[in-house]
C-alpha cells in the first residue's frame, strides 16, 4: 500500500510517500481502507518531534480518519467488514490503510460523507467539549476565540454562532481576520497589533468577554484575560505560538475569573458519558448540515506532504483533509 512517511530527524523535510506492506490488524483492532484524514497542526509537532509524546521514526503520521472496515482482529465485537466508521488513529492514517483499536472508532452516520467525518476527530471535538461542557456558554455571551484562523478556531467560530453567541475571533493577519469575518464572526481583531488589548476591550463592549478560548498562548494570554468582564471563563486549549504563557493572578482576584482546561484526551477519561453526548450532538450537527466546516485545503495521498507543511507554517486557513480514494 502507500502510505506518507516520516523517515528521518528532519521532520517535515522528511516526508516521503512510500510502498509499505499492509497492516494487519492485532487484537482489539480493525483495518480500515482510509477514504479521508484531516491534516491537523498536532499532526505536524509530531513529525517534527515537538510533540509531548514521541513517535519512533520511520512512522506514518495522521490521527483523525473516516473509511471502511476491510478486516477486524480477535476480541473485536462492535464493527464488522463493510462498516463506515471514523475516529482517531494518533498515527498511521495518512495511508491506503490503517489499522486502528475499535474503541478509538464510531459508526460514522449515514447521511455524513467521509469528508466530514474525519472532521468529527480532535478539532470539532475539541471546540464542541470547550463551548459545551468547559465554558458552558449561553446565547448572547461574548466568546473571544485566539487563534480563530485556524482548524480549531475556524470550528469554535461555526459552534459558537450555532449556540447563540456573539463571537469575536482573533488573527494575525488581515486575510486570516477576513476568512473569520466569512466563517461567521461578529467581530474581528488583529492580535498582533500594539493595541490589540483596547482594541479586544472595545469590541467585547462594557459587559467584557464572557468566555476566552485560548488555542495560541504566548503574548496575547494576558491581554485576552484582561478583556473577560466579572466571572469571565478562560479556557487554555493549546501555545501555537510556542510558549506557555505566565498571567499575573491578581487578575483572576479582582475579575472573579476562572481559568479552565480542556485536553481531549483527559476529557473522555474523566467524563465518557459527557464526551459520548457531546459526539452524537456534533455528528448530528454535521449530518444534518447545521454545521458545514470550512474545508479550504483537499488533497490527495500523493501530496500529503505539501498538506503537512502547509499546515504546518500556518498558511492554511479553516481546515485541510486528504482524500485517499
Amino acid at each position: 500500500m502507500r502510505a506518507l512517511r516520516c523517515e528521518g530527524p528532519g521532520g517535515l523535510a522528511d516526508l516521503a510517500v512510500r510502498d509499505v506492506p499492509d497492516p494487519e490488524p492485532g487484537p482489539g483492532q480493525v483495518l480500515l481502507d482510509v477514504r479521508a484524514a484531516s491534516v491537523d497542526f498536532v499532526d505536524t509537532l509530531i513529525a517534527d518531534g515537538r510533540y509531548q509524546l514521541r513517535v519512533p521514526v520511520p512512522f506514518t503520521p495522521g490521527n483523525n480518519v473516516a473509511g471502511v472496515v476491510t478486516a477486524v482482529g480477535p476480541d473485536c465485537t462492535r464493527f464488522a467488514v463493510g462498516d463506515r466508521v471514523h475516529g482517531m488513529a494518533f498515527v498511521g492514517a495518512f495511508a491506503e490503510r490503517v489499522r486502528v483499536p475499535e474503541a478509538q472508532l464510531r459508526a460514522t452516520p449515514d447521511g455524513l460523507g467521509h469528508d466530514l467525518a474525519c472532521l468529527a476527530g480532535s478539532n470539532y471535538r475539541t471546540a464542541y467539549d470547550t463551548l459545551v461542557s468547559t465554558a458552558r456558554v449561553r446565547p448572547g455571551e461574548n466568546v473571544v476565540i485566539l487563534g480563530a484562523s485556524g482548524a480549531v478556531g475556524s470550528s469554535a467560530i461555526a459552534l459558537g454562532k450555532a449556540f447563540g453567541a456573539r463571537v469575536i475571533a482573533c488573527a494575525s493577519s488581515p486575510e486570516k481576520l477576513e476568512f473569520c469575518r466569512t466563517a461567521g464572526a461578529d467581530e474581528v481583531v488583529p492580535y498582533t497589533e500594539p493595541d490589540f488589548k483596547d482594541r479586544l476591550k472595545a469590541a467585547c463592549g462594557e459587559r467584557g468577554a464572557d468566555v476566552v478560548l485560548d488555542t495560541v498562548g504566548g503574548d496575547y494570554a494576558e491581554p485576552a484575560l484582561r478583556a473577560t468582564g466579572y466571572g469571565g471563563r478562560y479556557v487554555v486549549i493549546g501555545f501555537a505560538a510556542g510558549e506557555v504563557p505566565r498571567v499575573p493572578l491578581n487578575l483572576v482576584l479582582l475579575k472573579g475569573s476562572t481559568i479552565l482546561g480542556y485536553e481531549i484526551g483527559a476529557f473522555q477519561r474523566h467524563h465518557p458519558a459527557e464526551a459520548e453526548t457531546n459526539r452524537e450532538a456534533l455528528e448530528a450537527m454535521l449530518t444534518d448540515g447545521r454545521l458545514k466546516p470550512p474545508i479550504t485545503g483537499r488533497y490527495t495521498l500523493e501530496s500529503a506532504a505539501e498538506a503537512m507543511r502547509t499546515v504546518s507554517g500556518r498558511e492554511k486557513y479553516g481546515v485541510t483533509i486528504i482524500e485517499v480514494r
